[in-house]
């Protein structure tokens, strides 16, 4: 509970929704973007004149709620609507990211009807699936979600970001990858914050609510891994991992009551996530600094210093991108 807490003290938010550029022209990917902090980012970027929207999710009910809740909301207070005829178009295609399969037809269908991307977010996440959770390929839950998907999901994308960042209008520093990860509050498993030799979790110490806490904290770690090495294999574009902070939304719905109860008394509303996730997608001192990780609400940080001594020290990205693609390759 202590370093719950701690996770919960964090600096004001200085990059704010007035700070973002008109977004005429621009296409833009957020998974999860039907509810919580993914809904929230959509409707920034509506209100920012964004040129289509692609919200990705497992439901397309609740894709028609997202819509019609983002064209409906009122932009934040001092801030104007900057929506023009033609633009904010907003369209949902169906992802689940526990299936492989799923994921390669979503990147297809967005790479059917689109000839750019500017900024992706992997923003949709699960947290303490039930004890033995297996995806429809047989990988741990939590880590085929959190990590294979959106891995697999990012490789159909990146020749468009790349296509992308060489046009007119956008550059290397514009077009972007963002890696949802988590705080520093609890250390990942692992001496890099993998379990090299079973990235599953499924040994015996791993039992109970520990080892569901173990597996969504590793998870978290490897996508701040595998956003370093994004930027080290990709240059000419701008990749970054991001801990939105502890935000009131239902990624709790598999915590114990109390816990769940006490964390949505406690967090912060999904606004701040949404203000850390465009800070990822737009703060000038994120391009400068290829690689980095971003802290609640807007900031340059670290990750748990596991994970930055294993990125620094022991080639902790090639390693977990290498064990990505021997996964999911043949999805390719």
């Amino acid at each position: 509970m202590a370093s719950f807490i701690k996770g919960l003290c964090t600096e004001k938010p200085i990059f704010l929704e007035k700070d973002i550029p008109d977004l005429h022209g621009k296409v833009f990917i957020v998974t999860g973007g039907t509810g919580g902090i993914g809904l929230e980012v959509a409707k920034i970027l509506y209100h920012a004149n964004a040129s289509r929207i692609y919200l990705l999710g497992r439901s397309e009910e609740a894709g028609e709620t997202a819509n019609l809740s983002i064209t409906s909301s009122v932009p934040s207070p001092g801030v104007n609507s900057r929506t023009t005829p033609g633009n904010n178009v907003i369209r949902f295609i169906h992802l689940d990211l526990s299936d492989l399969s799923s994921v390669k037809e979503a990147a297809q269908s967005f790479l059917e009807s689109e000839t750019r991307l500017d900024v992706i977010w992997h923003n949709a996440a699960i947290m303490l699936a039930p004890e033995g959770s297996k995806s429809k390929q047989g990988h741990e839950l939590t880590f085929a979600t959190n990590v294979l998907g959106p891995f697999l999901l990012q490789y159909f994308v990146t020749p468009i970001l790349v296509h992308t960042a060489k046009q007119p209008d956008a550059s290397k520093e514009s077009v972007r990858s963002c890696w949802a990860s988590s705080g520093e509050s609890v250390a990942p498993p692992g001496e890099d914050g993998i379990v090299w030799d079973d990235c599953g979790l499924d040994g015996p110490g791993y039992s109970g609510f520990d080892g569901r806490t173990r597996r969504y904290m590793q998870s978290k770690a490897a996508n701040a891994i595998l956003a370093t090495q994004m930027a080290l294999r990709y240059p000419e574009l701008t990749s970054c991992g991001f801990n939105p902070g502890a935000i009131k939304t239902n990624i709790t719905r598999h915590a114990p009551g109390i816990l769940a109860s006490f964390f949505n008394l406690t967090a912060a509303s999904p606004r701040y996530g949404a203000l850390t996730e465009v800070y990822a997608g737009f703060g000038k001192e994120v391009a400068e600094v290829n690689g980095c990780f971003v802290v609640p609400y807007g900031h340059i940080g670290k990750p748990h210093a596991i994970v930055q001594d294993g990125i620094e020290k022991r080639n902790s990205g090639e390693r977990l991108w290498s064990l990505c693609e021997g996964l999911v390759s043949v999805f390719y």
